[in-house]
């Protein structure tokens, strides 16, 4: 049986190889239907890992408190101008949270202003983005220090502190990598601030933060020459309060109890609703499932067609293929060669040709995650389960399309095969 697949699999080589136009063309189809599939689900499965190594280090117990919700909170059009009219969160709810919610083990507010132009010297970066925080936000957001160092407690509950932690981009735009940031004042908001550390490139965070293009100072420093609130922005401005919820705390038990301090905070009627949103990664993790899903429809679908005209070529010339060997078929079959003996040699000619066509299409996806992983800004890999599909959508193309053709040269009477 080994002996005669053997047989079968060198004659299939031989054939592809003396027809090799009609091999090329052949090829086609399968080529593209199984590089729209497999290049579909390696982008969306490589995007989904990604999302879920920035949600792991993020942490998906995280609450993030502001006016307006990352989804709708009610079907239909986003309410824009609903969600703008509503309070801003302030420095004194969340050290109610602080205080008062059990189920909480840090808390911190963050405004952002991505705006602010910085100066040093003679050099100026414009749109650099300011976030004012407090002493837990490093407890909350992935921030990576490259030079000096991060803020201590005193000078981030003190209003006097003008230190600044500058990103990447910033530095290299400013000081370039002759002179070290470390101790060098800036300007900001018509005032000094001198630069303490340097964060570590990162890219964007899922919930909107790019530290590399932008600073972090303290939130009360801020606050004692700025008034933040619904003035700021024309109404759009939202300092976010974020509250990661103590182990073995369930984030809706914690929610629950944020609710009821918040509530009380901004003497609330029981009758009238809330006037602030709660955001959590799973929200976006979910969304981005539902887009996922439909992307990975619609390349099953133009897969799918692809497919099914590479196996109508397939099965065509498979019959073909046949017409020429009809003779031979015969002399086989007079010299007692079997049906299954016939029928393997044509399927698995069949099959061959669906693989070399499906490795190709599996080559130029792997060309293709190597040409996205830079614009993409996050690795593009094809997964051995999605190399593992491809080849086998081509063996069972290779299957259905080469079946029937197989199956008429296994029944050719051998006296007829021989004399046409």
């Amino acid at each position: 049986m080994f002996q005669v697949f053997i047989q079968n699999c060198r004659m299939a080589f031989e054939e592809l190889r003396t027809n090799k136009l009609r091999t090329f063309l052949s090829l086609l189809g399968v080529t593209i239907g199984v590089f729209c599939i497999i290049s579909v689900l390696t982008v969306f499965d490589s995007l989904q890992n990604n999302i879920q190594i920035s949600m792991q280090s993020l942490g998906s117990n995280v609450l993030y408190i502001g006016k307006f919700p990352w989804i709708p909170e009610e079907s239909g059009e986003y309410p824009m101008w609903k969600y703008k009219a509503r309070p801003v969160c302030n420095y004194a709810e969340m050290m109610a949270i602080h205080k008062y919610v059990n189920s909480a083990s840090y808390a911190t507010i963050s405004y952002s202003d991505e705006s602010e132009n910085i100066k040093f010297g003679s050099n100026e970066t414009k749109g650099v983005g300011i976030f004012a925080v407090t002493y837990d936000f490093n407890k909350l957001q992935s921030i990576d220090i490259n030079d000096g160092r991060y803020f201590s407690l005193s000078e981030m509950q003190g209003a006097q502190s003008n230190g600044i932690v500058i990103g990447a981009n910033v530095a290299d735009e400013l000081f370039g990598n002759s002179i070290s940031p470390i101790g060098k004042y800036i300007d900001i908001f018509s005032r000094s601030f001198q630069i303490i550390g340097v964060m570590k490139k990162q890219g964007k965070t899922m919930t909107g933060f790019n530290f590399d293009g932008g600073a972090i100072i303290s939130y009360n420093y801020l606050s004692s020459f700025r008034k933040i609130d619904n003035n700021i922005g024309s109404g759009f401005t939202d300092p976010v309060i974020m509250v990661k919820a103590r182990k073995g705390f369930a984030l809706e038990e914690m929610k629950y109890e944020i609710k009821s301090v918040l509530r009380a905070s901004r003497k609330l009627r029981p009758s009238e609703a809330d006037n602030f949103s709660f955001n959590q990664l799973d929200s976006i993790q979910k969304s981005i499932s539902s887009i996922f899903v439909n992307f990975n429809i619609f390349g099953w679908i133009i897969g799918f067609f692809s497919l099914v005209v590479g196996s109508f070529g397939i099965a065509n010339i498979m019959f073909v293929s046949v017409k020429e060997r009809t003779r031979f078929i015969g002399v086989k079959k007079a010299i007692g060669a079997r049906k299954f003996t016939i029928l393997s040699e044509f399927l698995i000619e069949s099959v061959i040709l669906c693989m070399m066509g499906g490795l190709i299409g599996i080559l130029f996806v792997m060309i293709l995650s190597k040409i996205l992983s830079g614009p993409l800004g996050f690795p593009v890999e094809l997964s051995m389960n999605n190399f593992l599909l491809g080849l086998g959508i081509s063996v069972a193309v290779g299957i259905i399309a080469g079946y029937i053709p197989a199956k008429r040269a296994a029944n050719l009477d051998p006296v007829v095969a021989i004399r046409s």
